[in-house]
């Protein structure tokens, strides 16, 4: 629909639709005079006025008025409030004394939300996408029609999607995801020429929650607690985080990226992370492009610099937790023995024969077993048969274990140690020392913040050893892995030592005693 008073007073409406019983939305643009005020309001007729729940504007470049200097065009995407099945809906835009009417009931009128927002301006739509993550009234938009991603669906299909690493991707020479078990993600957008400096990088994350009873995960926007862009010689990168809480309810997550390495060169991509350990995703942020093209020695400061900022954001955000857990107190004992287990690094099938044997060995001690490893499921049919305690694999396994962190200890037992334990014939020392309820949450804590490998069982590892407080073994020293640069290893070793140590004084002496390794 579109109505107007003269050349300087448009206005267009590209599409309405319903939200909800209650809540409708229209996009559109308007052309008004300059320096003149302007109003715009939706009124349901007797019955009232609509209240604007949102309102947003942005640019409309298709739109080219008659006096580019004494007229300004504005798209917008409006949120109002309306009464159930209203017989009227009309929209006022007012610029000093003229006034501008519009039937939002007309029939000619767009209806079909998800085409229209396919079709429109893409910076308009991940602004609304980014805005969604801020404002409840706009929730429904991601619920449209109760199909997944709702009205933004046609719109993100259409985008290119890359997971992990791709090379050659559209205008990139590399494009790079990974995430964090911290909740923390890291884009890298590589490029065969210098990045200008007015080059920018956003992010919106989608997060797929866990379906109830296995069902298909239900997509929702997960806000970023935390974002940071940074401009390196050849390499847009961003490195954001999320809250915590919603770690335990995410089956996966990704990322809508909107690039700009020129104003009038938007670039818009779906990244799916691959998961990293610490190490791997901090040694990232400072990973060389194979460009020869480029100043070499900039591209290593460059990106030390980004590094150095990314791990004081993270040092800011996670050392009050371990703080809190390190407390004196924290790490007492319960009361009483704890009643679960947890078999980490089930890795071989054919250790389900040993855990057979010694299966009463885990019955007398423990009610609920959890088991982790790529053999898990076989390690597990050992005690399923027996049928005497209740066994956890996969998600359901460590969904226990989180809901055990500060509540209830653990008797933690590592796979491969268990074994060496029941051929010299010490099964008991295996069972010596149950982790306390505040010392799972720790140990959760340290494994996401500052975990030196995927698996939890090498953090339980080095949890025990700086427990144990072993003279000259440090817990908090990296895999063998290749780094950027020494720098690089350097500044890592020293950043999860300070994370290992945090709240722990004696542990904090024998790292400032010991060299790195």
């Amino acid at each position: 629909m579109f109505v107007c008073v003269d050349d300087s007073l448009q206005l267009a409406i590209d599409c309405v639709a319903a939200l909800s019983p209650r809540l409708s939305i229209a996009y559109g643009w308007a052309m008004t005079p300059r320096a003149v005020a302007t109003e715009i309001s939706i009124s349901a007729g007797a019955e009232g006025d609509c209240p604007i729940e949102h309102c947003s504007f942005h640019q409309r470049p298709d739109v080219v008025p008659a006096d580019p200097r004494g007229t300004a065009v504005n798209g917008f995407s409006l949120v109002f409030a309306t009464p159930e099945d209203p017989r009227r809906l009309v929209f006022t835009l007012i610029a000093g004394a003229a006034v501008l009417r519009a039937d939002l009931r007309d029939p000619g009128i767009e209806g079909d939300l998800v085409k229209a927002t396919a079709e429109r301006d893409w910076r308009a739509n991940f602004a609304l996408l980014h805005d969604c993550t801020a404002n409840p009234a706009l929730a429904p938009l991601l619920a449209y029609q109760h199909r997944p991603l709702g009205a933004f669906a046609e719109w993100l299909a259409r985008l290119p999607a890359m997971r992990g690493r791709a090379e050659n991707f559209g205008q990139f020479a590399m494009v790079e995801a990974l995430a964090s078990p911290a909740g923390e993600v890291m884009v890298l957008l590589r490029t065969a020429s210098p990045v200008p400096p007015e080059a920018m990088l956003e992010a919106a994350m989608i997060g797929y929650l866990h379906g109830e009873h296995g069902g298909s995960p239900e997509p929702v926007l997960v806000p970023l607690a935390d974002w940071h862009a940074g401009l390196l010689p050849g390499t847009l990168a961003g490195y954001g985080r999320i809250d915590p809480g919603w770690l335990n309810r995410l089956a996966a997550m990704e990322l809508v990226v909107q690039a700009q390495l020129r104003p009038e060169e938007p670039i818009w991509l779906r990244a799916q992370p691959q998961p990293a350990a610490i190490p791997e995703f901090l040694d990232a942020a400072c990973r060389r492009p194979p460009l020869a093209s480029l100043a070499a020695e900039a591209g290593a400061a460059a990106g030390l610099s980004l590094l150095r900022q990314v791990i004081a954001r993270r040092e800011a955000a996670f050392a009050p937790t371990l703080a809190a857990l390190a407390a004196p107190g924290a790490a007492e004992e319960p009361a009483a023995a704890p009643r679960l287990a947890l078999i980490l690094g089930a890795d071989d099938p054919t250790a389900a024969r040993l855990f057979h044997v010694t299966a009463p060995e885990f019955e007398r001690r423990c009610d609920t077993l959890l088991v982790m490893g790529e053999a898990a499921d076989d390690v597990a049919q050992a005690f399923a048969r027996r049928g005497r305690v209740t066994v956890l694999v996969g998600h359901e396994a460590a969904q226990a274990l989180r809901d055990a962190a500060g509540r209830s200890g653990v008797i933690a037992v590592d796979a491969a140690r268990y074994a060496e334990s029941v051929a010299y014939g010490r099964v008991e020392d295996a069972f010596s020392r149950p982790l306390g309820a505040a010392e799972v949450a720790r140990l959760l804590t340290l494994h996401a913040v500052a975990g030196c490998g995927t698996a939890l069982s090498d953090s339980l590892s080095r949890l025990l050893r700086l427990r144990r407080s072993a003279p000259g073994e440090l817990p908090f020293a990296p895999v063998p892995r290749a780094w950027s640069s020494h720098h690089v290893a350097d500044l890592v070793n020293d950043h999860l030592a300070r994370l290992w140590t945090t709240g722990n004084a004696p542990a904090i002496r024998r790292m400032e005693a010991l060299p790195h390794v």
